[in-house]
């Protein structure tokens, strides 16, 4: 059982930085292991990422969709198990990290939106070095833009 806290934001940091090392690593093995099906699914939600980006669409559903989808394209079940039970977790970090914080709401979107495809290109590519950092990337960036709730995280 994967303990969480209800700290928040403290424990929306903590759980950026324990996904970093988790996510990157299912990336990585998402480059390597994804099938036709996989690439499917995951051009699929960037699309709709995307698309909820011009409407202003806060996209919380779609925005995990994409990295459980990244999990299960790993092809090991073990990703996919840790995504879904930090789920409310996960949930919490792109609520704050989807918050103003000096730039604007669709500008912030919009650049989660970038890293995302960075991601998605890296594993059509099956590129797993590429795939691992641009998945680090951004968990970095949401977790740096996420700071401003909490001056206790540093």
């Amino acid at each position: 059982m994967i303990q969480s806290s209800t700290d928040w934001p403290t424990s929306g940091h903590h759980c950026f930085e324990f996904r970093m090392g988790i996510e990157g690593e299912a990336a990585a093995a998402a480059a390597r292991h994804r099938t036709a099906d996989d690439l499917i699914q995951l051009a699929d939600v960037v699309s709709k990422l995307e698309t909820l980006d011009a409407s202003k669409e806060p996209g919380l559903e779609e925005d995990y969709n994409f990295h459980l989808c990244v999990a299960r394209a790993s092809q090991n079940s073990f990703y996919s198990s840790v995504i879904q039970a930090i789920r409310g977790n996960i949930f919490g970090g792109m609520l704050l990290a989807r918050t103003t914080s000096g730039l604007r709401t669709a500008e912030k979107v919009a650049a989660i939106n970038e890293q995302h495809r960075a991601i998605y290109e890296a594993i059509v590519a099956s590129d797993a070095d590429r795939a691992r950092q641009a998945m680090r990337h951004h968990l970095l960036a949401c977790r740096k833009s996420t700071r401003h709730w909490d001056a206790r995280v540093g």
